[in-house]
Formats: structure tokens, C-alpha cells, sequence
């Protein structure tokens, strides 16, 4: 059996991708085989994330450019942490010192690409009114 990383929905052991929300199966042995071989030397802050789902995107993001993280998803609480400003912080995504440049970028064109759904709608309700 498989369960996603993500959502934490369940699947047979040959389903390959969540249909919930898109991640990557893996079974419990191949993550704790992932997380026992990643070591990373001086590790810095490079993102802190709102919700779960982009923090995941972008963790795929990293692995496909063979860079080494780790978050606080160890932790595992639950809890989440006012900032400064009032922002909620759900997740934060650290790397080695020595990628943080490449990561930066990555994560730069990350956030470049989101969809900004807010002027979506804006467009879609002032097109019914004509």
C-alpha cells in the first residue's frame, strides 16, 4: 500500500500518482530511504511556505534539479507559526549553503509562475456584466 506524501490519501501498491492533488507515490520504505541518505552540510532558510500543496510542488521542484532539503515537516505538530506582519507560516524548505544560489533561482521561478486565480475571477465577473 501506498499513502501520499501530500494529502495522505491511500492506494494500491501500482498506483504511481495521487489523484488528489498530483504528487508523486512512493511507498513508506522508498521516503525513509530518501530521508536516511540526505545529508546536508550548513543548512540555510531559503522559503517558508503558506500551504502545504505549493511546499510539495516545489520540494518536487528540488529533487528533479538534484538538490538536497529538508523542511520541518519532521516536526510533524501540526502547528503553524504567526510571523511578522501576520502571515502563517506552514512549512519551511532548508538547503545546503553551496545550492542555495541554484535553489534561489528555482525558487524565484516558482513563484513567477503561480497562477494568481484573485485576477481570474476579477476578469470572468466583469465579462458577465456587459
Amino acid at each position: 500500500m501506498k499513502i501520499c506524501h501530500v494529502c495522505g490519501k491511500e492506494y494500491e501498491d501500482n498506483a504511481e500518482v495521487c489523484s488528489v492533488c498530483g504528487a508523486v507515490l512512493k511507498t513508506e520504505q522508498e521516503l525513509l530511504a530518501e530521508k536516511e541518505t540526505d545529508v546536508l552540510e550548513n543548512p540555510v532558510l531559503l522559503a517558508s511556505f503558506e500551504d502545504i500543496v505549493s511546499q510539495e510542488i516545489f520540494k518536487d521542484i528540488l529533487k528533479d534539479n538534484g538538490i538536497l532539503f529538508t523542511d520541518d515537516s519532521a516536526l510533524d505538530d501540526g502547528s503553524m507559526q504567526v510571523v511578522f506582519g501576520g502571515n502563517l507560516v506552514v512549512g519551511k524548505i532548508f538547503v545546503s549553503s553551496k545550492d542555495f544560489d541554484k535553489a534561489n533561482e528555482l525558487f524565484t521561478e516558482f513563484l513567477e509562475s503561480e497562477t494568481d486565480f484573485e485576477d481570474f475571477f476579477e476578469e470572468n465577473e466583469t465579462d458577465g456584466e456587459d
